[in-house]
């Protein structure tokens, strides 16, 4: 099995990630990224000999448009690919319009067509529900299939079982290349909006670390190779658990988005300081300055009446 990351150039180099399975002269995707990245996939199978359609599908963790945003593009761009999503993202795939209004209203019109383009729905005929412990077969190759709450309740991961390989969309988090090559791995949970769990986060990186894959595949971004699996997990399990305690502090305190963010950036740069060593400088801040954001905006909701 060869598996490529693709980078997707969300927002900038290094961010995003679709991964390219090529077994056997046939292809499958994981994740898709945007409809601005669907032209870096159409290329990235050209560079490996594989024409359009020798792919045979596309697996998507969820249905957050930084991964799946551009999966209707996706598949009039792949004529005989089949998307694959759980049974909750699946329904938004075939029908964005309310996923759609929801980001607008957050982000604005003109920000949402620069930064998507028009979300196109997925042919229904086209689209397969993956439940819980379901398998997707790849040339002979088992893709292994679990939901994992935490970052969104309609959130999957995939076990490619030959090369063991799991790809974790955002639940292991971000960790980004060019941080990476000055510190080490550095992890950072993702909490955005609409349904961080805490506990249930803490449940994902658990049974992460029983599965034991010999490599870690995040949408954000890159291969994590097994060595560097114990770091990251205790990474991950500090931000998840101090995540969960600022949640308590916004119900108790009625704290702003600001205030939030201001917290959780100042405690983030002294945590790896403290914890590790890293001292985070200006140019690392500056790439997890959205995830920073993100996290605050969905630690708030999660601490706002439901």
């Amino acid at each position: 099995m060869k598996i490529i990351p693709v980078d997707c150039k969300y927002v900038e180099s290094g961010f995003a990630a679709s991964y390219l399975l090529i077994r056997e002269g046939r292809a499958l995707f994981i994740e898709c990224n945007t409809n601005h990245a669907i032209p870096h996939l159409l290329k990235a199978a050209e560079a490996e000999g594989i024409s359009p359609d020798q792919v045979d599908g596309l697996i998507i963790t969820h249905v957050h448009l930084d991964h799946a945003g551009g999966a209707g593009l996706f598949l009039r761009s792949f004529p005989g690919a089949i998307l694959y999503a759980h049974p909750k993202a699946a329904r938004h795939a075939i029908d964005p319009a309310r996923l759609v209004a929801s980001a607008t209203k957050v982000y604005g019109e003109a920000f949402m067509r620069e930064r998507y383009g028009e979300v196109l729905p997925c042919d229904e005929s086209r689209v397969r529900v993956l439940q819980d412990g379901d398998s997707v077969f790849f040339q002979g190759v088992e893709i292994e299939i679990k939901h994992t709450r935490g970052h969104a309740n309609h959130h999957l991961v995939a076990f490619e079982t030959l090369t063991r390989t799991l790809f974790t969309g955002d639940s292991c988090g971000v960790s980004y290349p060019e941080v990476n090559a000055r510190h080490g791995i550095v992890a950072l949970a993702s909490t955005s909006p609409t349904d961080f769990d805490g506990e249930a986060a803490l449940e994902v990186i658990d049974w992460i670390e029983r599965l034991s894959p010999e490599r870690i595949a995040p949408t954000h971004f890159g291969f994590i190779e097994k060595s560097d699996h114990h770091r990251m997990f205790q990474m991950l399990r500090d931000e998840i658990r101090f995540s969960k305690d600022l949640v308590e502090r916004i119900r108790s305190s009625g704290l702003t988005a600001t205030q939030v963010y201001a917290i959780l950036s100042e405690w983030t740069v002294r945590y790896f300081f403290e914890r590790w060593g890293i001292r985070l400088d200006a140019q690392d801040l500056h790439l997890l300055e959205i995830d920073l954001e993100v996290n605050a905006q969905g630690l708030c909701f999660a601490a706002s009446p439901q």
